[in-house]
């Protein structure tokens, strides 16, 4: 799966984690999002928080249910029925979800309520994912840049490497809350044509620390 951006790399953990794991990881980032968190915060946080928090949803819609899991697990090479993680093996992807694997194949399988609001979420995945190449760049290419606004930092970090570029990261926050930031900017902008290995800078966001009591 080295060549994927999954739906557990959204939430920022392994394919083999547990259940408890993946519920306690998507609680974590959807607390982090919650309206309260970014109430003042400038329009471009908002945005991406938006944008993020329909990102968890989808990936909590399918990986927080046992049968729609196993299903995504296997086509995106995670499993293979009767075993447990293996090596994966060339498939085909959605077309419309690209690296996101087989995760709207395992919504439509196992015919799952809500699964208006998951596509939606899933597309949302898709764009943040968009122009990210499969195969190994080449120094002379060209390539598009992908819109990670909404990505949590590590995730973010995967994709640009995996597309080519090198990252640098500008923290917004002055005092934040000790938890992944959020990506809610970036430079170049999303859809411009730079050489590949250019740097992208992105910007983080954190929720700030409470002021101390009495304050």
């Amino acid at each position: 799966m080295a060549d994927l951006i999954t739906l557990y790399d959204i939430l920022g953990i392994t394919p083999g984690a547990s259940a408890e794991t993946v519920q306690r990881a998507y609680q974590a980032k959807a607390n982090q999002l919650q309206s309260y968190q970014v109430a003042d915060a400038p329009a471009e946080v908002t945005q991406a928080a938006a944008r993020g928090q329909k990102a968890i949803d989808a990936a909590w819609l399918i990986l927080g249910n046992r049968a729609q899991r196993e299903h995504y697990d296997e086509q995106i090479g995670a499993t293979r029925k009767g075993e447990g993680l293996a090596t994966p093996e060339p498939h085909a992807s959605h077309p419309r979800l690209g690296l996101l694997g087989g995760a709207a194949d395992a919504l439509y399988a196992a015919d799952a309520p809500y699964w208006g609001a998951v596509l939606e979420g899933l597309g949302a995945l898709a764009d943040l994912v968009a122009g990210v190449p499969r195969r190994s760049p080449r120094r002379s290419e060209d390539v598009i840049v992908p819109d990670v606004r909404g990505l949590f930092v590590r995730a973010c970090q995967d994709v640009l490497t995996m597309a080519g570029f090198r990252v640098r990261t500008a923290r917004l926050t002055e005092n934040p809350m000790p938890v992944e930031g959020l990506v809610v900017g970036q430079s170049p902008r999303p859809g411009q044509t730079v050489p590949r290995f250019s740097t992208l800078t992105v910007q983080v966001w954190h929720p700030p620390r409470p002021p101390p009591r009495g304050h």
